[in-house]
């Protein structure tokens, strides 16, 4: 099962990353706001290990402008909505709600790119039933894996003209909250300094953190579907992207 960190714990490491990503300046300075009222969310659940948290699509992460072969100079933000407790089955990743979206805007302030990682899943947790229904249409799944990547989309209250109309194909992806989100950020658009930074001791402590949280269900479900016990390789009943359908996963 993932080490699910205690509110406390993740509210630490938020507060790193933003204090990291501030003196390197990778983010606009008024985008502490949104890491920070994320913390106080946090600092609520203490020493719980079912917490959650949301940065709004009016407060969003904005990086400082990135260079861009086409646009120039462009500028990437993030948004989130992220609740976790411990699952009762131990195949599940800890997720009661999970929506990472992605927007890349141009220097004038036009949307060029928008693309968001969520999941798509009924749930039951331990300590009460909590059904989450999101992404569920007349009582059953949208087509897709059920953590997945996805483009297009509207901001919630956003202007529906700046809606990018094609959404699929829904890409099977791990899911990643605030802290992996930012590392696949950085790799992407400040491939240099991430480059210095991603050999850090504390960026490793960081990181090490939100993947046990994010991939340790979901690399387990890849590997049994590929090997056995022994991690002998099997014969497939199903194919991999088969296994992290929402229908056959969830």
């Amino acid at each position: 099962m993932e080490k699910i960190p205690t509110a406390k714990e993740m509210s630490q490491q938020l507060d790193f990353l933003n204090r990291l990503l501030c003196h390197k300046k990778l983010i606009q300075r008024n985008s502490q706001n949104g890491i920070n009222n994320a913390i106080y969310q946090l600092d609520r659940f203490k020493n719980k290990t079912e917490w959650e948290y949301t940065i709004e699509p009016s407060t969003p992460i904005k990086f400082v402008p990135a260079l861009d072969k086409k646009l120039g100079k462009i500028v990437p933000q993030v948004y989130l909505d992220v609740a976790v407790a411990p699952p009762k089955r131990n195949d599940l990743p800890p997720f009661k709600r999970l929506d990472t979206k992605i927007e890349i805007f141009d220097l004038t302030g036009h949307l060029q790119s928008r693309w968001h990682i969520d999941f798509e899943a009924k749930v039951f947790f331990k300590e009460k039933n909590f059904s989450l229904k999101a992404n569920r249409k007349n009582g059953s799944y949208q087509d897709g894996p059920l953590f997945h990547l996805q483009s297009g989309g509207h901001k919630p209250q956003g202007n529906r003209k700046e809606e990018l109309k094609i959404s699929r194909p829904r890409w099977a992806m791990p899911p990643m909250e605030l802290i992996l989100t930012c590392e696949m950020i950085l790799a992407n658009f400040y491939p240099a300094q991430w480059k210095t930074i991603r050999t850090e001791k504390r960026w490793l402590k960081l990181i090490h953190i939100a993947q046990l949280m994010c991939y340790s269900a979901y690399s387990q479900r890849i590997q049994n579907c590929l090997f056995d016990a022994a991690l002998i390789p099997k014969s497939q009943s199903q194919s991999v992207l088969t296994a992290l359908w929402a229908s056959e996963w969830g």
